[in-house]
């Protein structure tokens, strides 16, 4: 069969699917409120019937601006159905980045919850392209009131037809250069990517199991609410990560699984309340982003079990790539076994992977090469950006930025970054768009950003700051300017005043050689 004539496999049939078999079982547990299997495939239609009602057309897209909450998950599954691509927008993002997102994606509709409902003016004045703002859990002027445009629509099937091209998904990733760029999934990738996140699935996850939502559903959560409603368990939310909710909730409700980041682990430690709370329900604790140090490791394991489980991925390849399985953390074992704790795993089921160096060849055992990555469940594209796409996917493998060596058991480890990409407390920061907001202050004349070793967040954002002649700010002035400019995970954490950037003879910026200097005496160039 040729591609032209390829079948998608509709979502609206997966959630009807589940509905039926599940039905009156619980499927989504948000604070108080509880969701019934058969009534989230109720609410998805409705959905999915009022984006078409209000003129969304095939592949238009459709924003979310939202803390976790339980109708990200019907926004997901309606979006899908209607033959919509959804948008995710980071909660912790500033309003100008927001509108630069909206704008470039052509979104028709943003969906916006209370706790960013300050935002819906700026938006609506700046993205004149929006049909119009949906208020989930508010009310205002020149907005739509989400349950009411809800129950107004039909609960039927939609009966959208779509194809394995059709978009699914749009989610913008910081750019080494310019602005932010979107990655694309369509249907097709999507599809292959949940059969690989199913075929990596080797613990228990049926009718008997909870998914707790810690950290953001618009982000790497996100890849947990589909699988989790397919096979039966429940969806278990909270607005947002804080240790002593996540213990609290994790114990009423008898969570079986979740998702940390290893900042969250970190203050799950510090946080004192660990020993004493019932986490005995808990049998697998997935993470990513960064390795967790050895010695919270440790800790963690002391007090939960061995019920840690890594997983590799980014935004252009969704996890899992490669898995550090639970049985690899041995915190108190051989040298050899210690070590595979600052792996990112081995490569997982159905993934194709090769470490390759400059000229795209694969490298020897032992030796560092660029981890890349084919298959239908890569990305297809970046959002109107041809030059970056022919970039980041060449020879048909879709290249990471992310340095490795590999051991003779298959053991993945992570070195550098050919990128320059920082990532600080499980989020991704590029120097050049810190740069340029640094330099936005009428004060500073140049500005070269880095990551530098932090014991709690990983990585912090560390800035070289060259200052104009006559001007003496202080730099938490800088800091707190910058922090109007982008997100506050973005922000330097650090500020160092420098009489000039070090270049070489050409003018070339020595950012790797200024970068090197933090990270002396340490096996990797990443933390």
């Amino acid at each position: 069969m040729s591609r032209e004539n390829e079948q998608a496999i509709h979502p609206g049939e997966n959630i009807a699917w589940a509905a039926k078999r599940y039905g009156s079982r619980e499927a989504v547990v948000d604070g108080e409120r509880r969701l019934r299997f058969f009534d989230v495939h109720d609410r998805s239609k409705r959905v999915a019937n009022a984006l078409a009602a209000h003129g969304l057309e095939p592949d238009g897209r459709v924003a979310k601006l939202m803390r976790n909450r339980a109708e990200i998950i019907e926004i997901n599954f309606g979006v899908a159905m209607a033959r919509g691509a959804s948008l995710n927008l980071h909660g912790r993002n500033v309003l100008k980045e927001h509108v630069h997102m909206l704008n470039d994606s052509e979104s028709a509709f943003l969906l916006l919850d209370e706790a960013h409902k300050e935002y819906a003016e700026g938006i609506r004045s700046e993205c004149p392209g929006l049909r119009g703002i949906i208020a989930v859990g508010w009310a205002g002027a020149g907005v739509i009131a989400y349950e009411e445009w809800l129950q107004k629509s039909s609960s039927k099937e939609p009966g959208v037809a779509l194809g394995p091209d059709s978009l699914f998904h749009l989610h913008y990733t910081s750019g080494t250069t310019g602005e932010p760029k979107a990655v694309v999934n369509t249907h097709r990738t999507h599809v292959a990517w949940l059969a690989k996140f199913f075929r990596n699935l080797d613990y228990r996850f049926n009718t008997q199991d909870s998914m707790l939502h810690a950290g953001p559903m618009t982000h790497a959560s996100f890849n947990f609410i589909e699988p989790t409603f397919l096979r039966g368990a429940r969806n278990v939310i909270i607005p947002a990560f804080e240790p002593e909710s996540f213990l609290e909730m994790a114990e009423k409700e008898g969570a079986t699984t979740t998702y940390l980041v290893s900042t969250m682990v970190q203050r799950l430690i510090e946080c004192g309340k660990l020993s004493s709370a019932d986490l005995s329900s808990l049998h697998t604790i997935t993470y990513g982003a960064a390795p967790i140090s050895e010695e919270n490791l440790r800790i963690a394991i002391e007090h939960l079990g061995p019920i840690f489980r890594q997983t590799y991925g980014l935004t252009e390849a969704r996890q899992p790539i490669a898995i550090l399985d639970p049985w690899d953390h041995v915190v108190d074992g051989t040298p050899g076994e210690r070590a595979r704790l600052a792996s990112c795993g081995r490569v997982a089921a159905g993934v194709e992977l090769e470490l390759l160096d400059d000229e795209d060849r694969p490298v020897a055992t032992g030796e560092m090469g660029e981890i890349c990555v084919r298959g239908d469940y890569a990305m297809a594209r970046y959002w109107n950006n041809p030059e970056a796409t022919a970039e980041t996917i060449r020879n048909g493998w879709m290249h990471t930025g992310d340095l490795a060596v590999a051991d003779e058991e298959g053991y993945l480890y992570i070195v550098d970054r050919k990128k320059e990409m920082i990532i600080t407390g499980g989020f991704n920061v590029y120097p050049s768009e810190v740069e340029r907001a640094l330099c936005r202050h009428p004060a500073v004349l140049e500005a070269l950003v880095i990551g530098v070793p932090d014991e709690r967040w990983g990585e912090a954002v560390k800035a070289m700051v060259v200052l104009r002649p006559g001007e003496s700010p202080e730099p938490s002035d800088i800091i707190d300017f910058t922090q109007q400019e982008v997100a506050g995970y973005k922000k330097p954490k650090h500020i160092e005043f420098l009489s000039e950037i070090p270049k070489n003879a050409q003018g070339k910026v020595l950012r790797r050689e200024i970068r090197e200097k933090h990270w002396a005496g340490r096996k990797r160039r990443v933390n």
